[in-house]
């Protein structure tokens, strides 16, 4: 057992050195092994004469190596390091590279990317008064690179995200050298204890053997998977998002543009469990005013910056794909989705099972209030005034109410069909002053009161429809 401790080891530090050391290059589908070898060889060539560039502030070293958006970027780089101070030098080093056909959001005439993790160091060099310093910085970059005329690829257009640094690698292998140790000893110990055990008579059991099975009888066939993470948001009377016992939605007050964002995903989830949005219609309703290459460029701001920034809880519930994002619903209960589902539920029944009840009854008190009230100033801000999805949110707005509506009739009249007026009117009475002009509230109610032996109040309502449809007519009449 020792002897395969330290083989596990041996292969253990093999494969963290193997993902540690040298640079990892994967080719995805429509990259064949020539093309990809000659795209990894001129991009790195590309950012090494980037990151001379940066360490000498000397731009003219991104000629025929940097074009397009990328040249843009990094000329802008060097003349804002040279305006601060002393110029630091600076290196790459890739450890990951993933060559893949994808279109750049902004120009899609470029189709190769190059998807790269690294780190970036900074050196500082002495001065007077500093001593040299050194900053080594995680990323990932998205690079999309342009063939020039001579067939080489430059580097045309980038999108790079720092990233913390990680110390899994280490830590993985720690752990399983402590793991494996502690097995070892576990099975000497095992060994020996069996060892100095007194062997069984001829035909009979040993009893460790028996002390053995009788434990692995009385084991729970099941595994407990452990506490599963759940997210709870409320949409009605305004949002919140809760997991963990701690509430998050106050963190997207932060960001309007990415707020939005996340609300109008969420209500897209809300109306349609698979809606996936693209891209260009986010970017459309969150920059109404400006030109397609803005609006993209936005919505990549939120994906690479806006998103990331949010705590887990909110940056976790959206998906965000090549060209669509869609709301992740796995985990989480949203008020509004419940009301919708209780209600497809208890749709065509006049009563209502006993089991159905509860949830009925949960899903109505869940949904007292005005659906999603700050959605309309936060798209406000955010599109500068020019509101994209006005009639959006009102049509789910109406669908929620009457969906409640329909939950509330059906559960008040599944009340009074076992004789408890009491319940009956504490959810009728809400729903009728939130819509007096309702009849069918009106009667029920009514009833409710007469049942629970409230009959000046049963009267009263019925003094107020008979005064309303004396009205009516008068006014017919004279109409």
């Amino acid at each position: 057992m020792y002897g395969a401790s330290i083989l596990v080891l041996v292969v253990g530090i093999s494969i963290t050195a193997a993902f540690t050391v040298g640079v990892r290059t994967t080719y995805g589908d429509g990259i064949s092994a020539g093309l990809g070898s000659q795209v990894e060889r001129d991009f790195l060539s590309d950012q090494e004469a980037a990151a001379s560039a940066l360490t000498n502030s000397d731009p003219s070293a991104l000629s025929r190596r940097l074009t397009g958006n990328a040249l843009v970027d990094v000329s802008q780089q060097i003349s804002d390091q040279s305006a601060v101070g002393p110029v630091p030098s600076v290196t790459f080093q890739p450890s990951a590279l993933t060559i893949v056909r994808a279109s750049d959001p902004v120009d899609a005439s470029l189709v190769i990317e190059v998807r790269e993790d690294g780190t970036k160091a900074i050196t500082t060099a002495a001065s007077t008064n500093t001593a040299p310093s050194q900053q080594t910085v995680s990323f990932h970059g998205d690079f999309w690179l342009r063939q020039d005329s001579s067939g080489r690829y430059l580097i045309a257009d980038q999108n790079i995200q720092n990233q913390p640094s990680s110390n899994l690698p280490a830590i993985a292998l720690m752990a399983a050298a402590l793991v494996w140790v502690a097995l070892a000893a576990a099975l000497f110990l095992r060994l020996r204890s069996d060892a100095v055990s007194t062997p069984a008579a001829p035909g009979r059991p040993s009893a460790v053997g028996t002390t053995v099975d009788s434990a692995r009888d009385e084991q729970p066939l099941t595994v407990d998977p452990g506490p599963v993470p759940h997210v709870r948001i409320r949409t009605f009377g305004g949002l919140h998002l809760q997991q963990d016992g701690q509430e998050w939605a106050s963190a997207l007050k932060a960001r309007p543009v990415t707020a939005f964002i996340w609300l109008r995903i969420l209500v897209a989830a809300i109306r349609d469990p698979n809606a996936r949005l693209s891209r260009d219609e986010l970017g459309r309703q969150a920059s109404p005013r400006h030109d397609r290459e803005t609006q993209l460029k936005q919505m990549r701001n939120v994906i690479y910056h806006g998103l990331p920034e949010l705590p887990p809880p909110l940056r976790d519930r959206i998906l965000v794909e090549p060209k669509v994002m869609s709301f992740r619903l796995d985990g989480c209960e949203i008020d509004a989705i419940s009301l919708l589902k209780a209600s497809a539920e208890c749709a065509g029944r006049t009563v209502l099972a006993p089991a159905q009840m509860p949830r009925a009854q949960l899903a109505v008190d869940a949904s007292a209030g005005v659906f999603l009230p700050e959605f309309e100033s936060v798209e406000d801000f955010a599109t500068d005034h020019h509101p994209t999805c006005t009639e959006v949110i009102r049509e789910l707005r109406e669908l929620l109410s009457a969906k409640r509506l329909d939950l509330i009739l059906v559960v008040a009249d599944s009340y009074a069909a076992t004789n408890r007026p009491a319940e009956a009117i504490a959810i009728l009475e809400p729903a009728f002053q939130e819509q007096p002009e309702r009849d069918d509230l009106r009667a029920r109610l009514a009833a409710a009161y007469n049942h629970a032996g409230r009959s000046a109040e049963a009267a009263a309502l019925e003094v107020r429809t008979s005064t309303s449809s004396t009205v009516d007519a008068v006014a017919g009449r004279a109409i």
